[in-house]
């Protein structure tokens, strides 16, 4: 080889170097060069999006067509660990939101599109993967918001900056995701929903006239368990953007300094007390408390109510007006010769009571999946954060199986069931 050969050899192999570290390093925006971490900085949040908007209907989506027995057949796979941090959880964490203030409540307003559950991750457990899968596909049309702990803290240092230090001190991770559902149907609007209940309808048009609505509990279990004559559950409600009721539960939650037990400090106790004073106040703008057969048809299945209630000859003997309130919960389920569920025509969903936030039903957990990878084109997602799902999803599929049709609307991309 004579040196003009190998000069001319070095010289290419030094090109081929410099095109390939220019290719890797740099992305290229229209007619300027910028490296990728600046973009991924510039990425805006959902929360900013969401923030910088008005509350509307969102458009129609494509339905998903699945149901609870094919979902192992989807085509696009999720993640079933968590690895290192996404690119979509530092981004979404690394832009501060705008700030902007709570909506005003308009008397002519209804429950938007807008299906909102609380999460501390997107590593979901797998538990709720059939109930999750079964809400959006009876409602295909609805917009899925999925808000994790850093969202909800996002949220709140914009619009709700008040009750920033409240959330921050909150060392029940039930009191968060309480809190939380509250904040985002008093901003946006929308039906919340546990993760644990189950939809066996769609919510339209049953739920369609109504400005808000909360569920209820099961009166023999409220009677049994609580001694109250009714309980209002935060397993499922619905409202219109800026509903004062909402506003008065997350001015509760502010006012009240037990904290450590969700239950009183967050969840049913403080919303049946807000519920009571809103209704005796007899506001002009009202809540609706569903009867419990719509959304909490059954008792909790983890409880012996036999047992609990034992002997009722006693109970019986005794006139109405002298009946504790247990006794006149366990009187009413022996009418009912001990049914646990109460379904009927009307009931839209069942809330299942699966307790899978509380440590002692960590065993029945099952392993987490990632939720956003699920059911991406139904999130709210910025084009990075879909296109990072778009990439997952060819990776673990090893081809373009994942049939993405087009990378620059987020609306186009499809999900396979074949």
């Amino acid at each position: 080889m004579t040196k003009q050969e190998l000069f001319f050899r070095t010289l290419l192999v030094f090109g081929v170097v410099f095109a390939a570290w220019k290719t890797v390093g740099w992305y290229w925006s229209g007619s300027q060069k910028m490296s990728r971490s600046v973009i991924l900085n510039q990425v805006p949040s959902v929360v900013q999006r969401l923030l910088n908007r008005e509350p509307k209907k969102p458009p129609t989506q494509q339905a998903l067509n699945l149901s609870p027995t094919s979902l192992k057949l989807v085509t696009l796979t999720a993640r079933t660990t968590p690895t290192t941090q996404s690119t979509r959880t530092t981004t979404r964490a690394a832009v501060a939101p705008t700030k902007k203030a709570a909506p005003a409540f308009n008397s002519s307003a209804r429950i938007p599109r807008i299906l909102h559950q609380a999460f501390a991750s997107e590593m979901v457990y797998e538990n709720y993967l059939p109930y999750i899968n079964g809400c959006m596909s009876l409602n295909p049309d609805w917009t899925y918001y999925l808000w994790r702990d850093s969202d909800a803290e996002a949220l709140i240092s914009s619009a709700y900056p008040e009750f920033l230090a409240k959330y921050k001190k909150y060392s029940d991770v039930l009191e968060r995701a309480d809190s939380i559902r509250y904040i985002v149907l008093h901003h946006f609007g929308g039906i919340y929903l546990d993760m644990d209940v189950q939809c066996v309808r769609p919510f339209f048009p049953a739920l369609e006239n109504l400005n808000s609505f909360l569920d209820q509990e099961r009166i023999e279990q409220t009677n049994i368990l609580w001694g109250w004559p009714f309980g209002v559950m935060n397993s499922g409600m619905g409202s219109a953007p800026g509903h004062p009721f909402f506003r008065e539960v997350i001015d509760e939650m502010l006012r009240e300094s037990r904290i450590g037990n969700a239950f009183t400090s967050t969840g049913p106790t403080i919303l049946t007390q807000v519920y009571k004073r809103y209704t005796a106040a007899k506001h002009a703008v009202p809540v609706t408390m569903l009867e419990p057969k719509v959304m909490s048809p059954l008792m909790d299945g983890n409880k012996n109510w036999r047992s609990m209630c034992g002997s009722l000859a006693a109970a019986k003997s005794k006139p109405d007006s002298r009946r504790s309130w247990k006794e006149r919960g366990c009187i009413m389920l022996e009418s009912k010769n001990w049914r646990y569920d109460d379904s009927d025509n009307s009931t839209i969903c069942v809330h299942r009571f699966l307790h899978l936030g509380y440590g002692s039903f960590a065993a029945v957990r099952k392993k987490p999946f990632n939720i956003t990878a699920r059911f991406w084109p139904r999130f709210e997602l910025s084009n990075e954060e879909v296109n990072d799902l778009r990439v997952n999803a060819e990776v673990m599929q090893g081809d373009a199986s994942a049939k993405v049709h087009n990378a620059n609307s987020m609306k186009s991309f499809g999900m396979s069931n074949e």
